[in-house]
């Protein structure tokens, strides 16, 4: 029997479960997921357009996208072809969607406004395109202080921006859409939170963006010990008086045309 314990979900992700489903993606549609790392939201997709729609993940990344196409789709969803692009050059010609998704996609890319062009070309009279973005705000906050939550939220957002990310996309994401010829459905904002009864997403947050934070010279192997970070964010969020409010999630839905 395997005791491999799996990290705790990453709490970032709950909206899209409050959002995508409900922004009118039906059964037989083709759906583009935009930036699909390890193919999560590309799943969703599948089993909401059932196996007569088609979903097609695109990514810059061939390790994520290698991960992504290890999981299996479930006997009721479409198949999802995933394929290598780069979001911040020419797209390749994909044909026409009934919908394009993306989560946490825009925000890394150096002039997401021309992605937004780019795929408007996809689009057609009525297509959806919808995305969770995120921004940088004064966060996190709570009923205490937070010293070791904001020092870990300050080294993700210094290494999104070291890295050429727009920090500020989340709070333009609708208007920029509206740009780009789409037509604004839905555009909401959602907390993210952690709870002080639950484990911690954060320090499997931080493992995963040592590297980089080490490539972008923010910090190195020698100074930053994650097992002892693991240990103060865990006593913080068990002394902190009530919810952790860790980050925003904006939630922006709109049909081409």
């Amino acid at each position: 029997m395997s005791h491999h314990k799996l990290a705790p979900a990453n709490p970032a992700n709950a909206p899209s479960g409050r959002f995508f489903p409900h922004i009118g993606i039906e059964a037989g549609m083709r759906v583009l997921d935009v930036g699909c790392g390890n193919g999560e939201l590309s799943r969703v997709m599948a089993s909401l357009v059932g196996l007569e729609g088609e979903v097609i993940g695109i990514d810059s990344s061939e390790e994520a996208l290698a991960l992504a196409r290890a999981v299996q789709p479930t006997s009721k969803s479409a198949q999802v072809r995933y394929q290598t692009a780069d979001l911040s050059s020419e797209l390749p010609d994909l044909g026409q969607f009934d919908a394009i998704v993306g989560r946490r996609v825009l925000m890394y890319l150096p002039d997401a406004a021309a992605t937004l062009t780019q795929l408007a070309r996809l689009a057609k009279a009525g297509t959806i395109l919808a995305f969770q973005e995120h921004s940088r705000a004064d966060l996190p906050a709570g009923a205490n202080d937070l010293p070791v939550h904001r020092q870990c939220y300050r080294m993700v957002w210094d290494t999104v921006t070291a890295e050429g990310g727009d920090t500020t996309l989340g709070y333009r994401l609708a208007d920029l859409m509206r740009a780009a010829g789409f037509a604004i459905d839905h555009a909401r904002s959602e907390g993210v939170l952690i709870q002080p009864w639950e484990e911690s997403f954060l320090p499997t947050l931080a493992r995963v963006m040592l590297p980089r934070m080490i490539e972008q010279g923010l910090t190195s192997e020698d100074e930053f010990d994650l097992d002892s970070l693991a240990q103060r964010i865990d006593d913080e969020r068990r002394t902190a008086k009530g919810t952790i409010f860790w980050d925003l999630a904006f939630l922006v839905s709109g049909r081409f045309g």
